[in-house]
């Protein structure tokens, strides 16, 4: 994976001649950034600026360098209107970094230049401290990971496949509003693509994947699940696959109900292979998709995506809550990667997935039955209010129970048993969704400074 790209422009000061008798400290400083940062990060160390046209020149070497994380730099006393031209070569915030030194005017020169850019309404995050201190290396690398989430989120491409799906009218978004706060492009096409390309998916390579399947997952047929559906499953899983990279798909959602899971075949196990990090090809990028063309589940999948660096994201009902216990359990049917049942070795996740009836569809085909191992999560949800979006949060840990416990939910399903210290009450007053999505890792303190960004509102539900 590329490393991200980081500018860091030290502000001079107008007056040299003083400057010059304090710019050992400066040089310094700008070391200490070298020892922290540049084995993390492709840094571009600016010339520092001490004038305007300086300003500039380094500006516009930011926008040609394709940087959106920029950090202004105050090791010393400097002129604080120098910061202007470099803090808007990005659509970002900035990140003012100084330390905590006596003798250096730093604090000083960070509160003046935090004003003056905050006065132009241009946001800025405040960090002061030693670069080679963990928590404040922790402040920076936050900064940088939102920047890059933001950017990365601008620059995906949606593939909305079907529409809404069953009345619920959360998971339909507005197009042009993704574009106006997220960047992100949106395309439509109609399921009935699934149908027509997985009728025509070469034979050789379908027994492939079908048999990677048989090899990999227990089946349970019976009912409406048999060899001829699941065959059908792997063709849809194929066409989804191919519309993803045809088209140019970053993330996508997907109908399925009731068009595809009562006249063709249940969508759920090509959803999940969708989400998943391998295939009978081998190893492969997760797309981020939905069940039932949730868009803004989809967009939350791709965000939590992006956080874990790639690994998968998944779709989950919200079955039940409880404050006294403090667990959520969370399942549904189709967006979940096997990827959940072990995250550490994909062999042993797939051993431990099966493929069992599923309880509606006339059509027919199976679910993927398994429970997220435990782990560190974080469990999110775009939703709107009143037409403004609001990101919800909070950080848990999944556990293992025994699998007689889906019966009291629902059999066939994925699930997640998770542990969280949340106001309960407030997620049960606040939460605009059915949908939850979670990722393995911590990343609450990245989607508040994200959502910041974006100019979204944030709810952080831990206590």
């Amino acid at each position: 994976m590329e490393k991200a790209k980081v500018a860091v422009v030290t502000l001079g000061d107008s007056r040299r001649e003083f400057y010059e008798k304090r710019a050992h400290i400066a040089y310094g400083e700008i070391e200490k950034i070298k020892r922290a940062f540049a084995d993390k990060y492709d840094l571009y160390i600016s010339p520092i600026v001490f004038d305007d046209k300086e300003g500039i020149a380094v500006a516009d070497d930011i926008r040609r360098r394709g940087i959106t994380a920029v950090i202004i730099h105050l090791p010393i006393w400097a002129t604080p209107s120098l910061c202007l031209r470099p803090a808007f070569s990005t659509n970002a915030p900035v990140l003012l970094l100084g330390n905590k030194q006596r003798d250096t005017s730093s604090l000083v020169t960070l509160l003046a230049v935090a004003g003056m850019l905050e006065q132009t309404g241009k946001q800025c995050i405040r960090v002061s401290g030693d670069f080679l201190d963990r928590e404040i290396q922790s402040q920076v690398d936050t900064y940088v990971s939102a920047c890059e989430l933001a950017e990365q989120v601008r620059r995906s491409s949606f593939g909305m496949i079907g529409g809404r799906s069953i009345g619920i009218g959360t998971t339909v978004a507005d197009p042009s509003q993704w574009h106006k706060v997220f960047g992100t492009e949106v395309d439509h096409c109609d399921q009935y693509e699934i149908v027509y390309r997985a009728n025509s998916v070469d034979p050789k390579r379908l027994q492939k994947h079908l048999d990677w399947v048989k090899a990999h997952f227990s089946i349970g047929y019976g009912e409406n699940f048999n060899e001829e559906k699941l065959a059908l499953q792997v063709r849809s899983y194929l066409a989804l696959k191919d519309m993803a990279q045809e088209k140019k798909y970053d993330f996508m959602g997907i109908k399925c109900q009731q068009d595809m899971s009562d006249h063709f075949v249940l969508q759920c196990l090509g959803v999940g292979l969708l989400n998943n990090t391998y295939d009978a090809d081998g190893p492969k990028k997760a797309i981020p998709t939905s069940c039932e063309c949730d868009c803004d589940g989809a967009m939350t999948m791709r965000i939590l995506n992006l956080c874990a660096k790639g690994q998968p994201s998944c779709l989950l009902d919200i079955k039940f809550f409880d404050g006294q216990e403090k667990e959520f359990i969370l399942a549904n049917c189709g967006a979940a990667a096997p990827y959940f049942a072990d995250p550490d070795n994909g062999d042993a996740a797939m051993k431990k997935v099966t493929l069992l009836p599923h309880i509606f569809g006339i059509a027919g085909g199976g679910a993927m039955q398994m429970i997220a191992k435990p782990g560190d999560v974080t469990v999110a949800r775009l939703f709107r209010r009143n037409g403004s979006y609001v990101l919800g949060c909070f950080e848990g840990v999944t556990e293992m129970r025994p699998l007689e416990e889906l019966k009291k939910t629902t059999w066939c399903y994925p699930h997640a048993f998770i542990r969280a210290e949340a106001d309960y009450d407030l997620f049960f007053r606040t939460i605009n969704s059915n949908h939850l999505h979670l990722a393995y890792g911590r990343y609450a303190g990245i989607l508040e400074l994200f959502c910041k960004m974006v100019g979204i509102e944030f709810i952080n539900y831990n206590k």
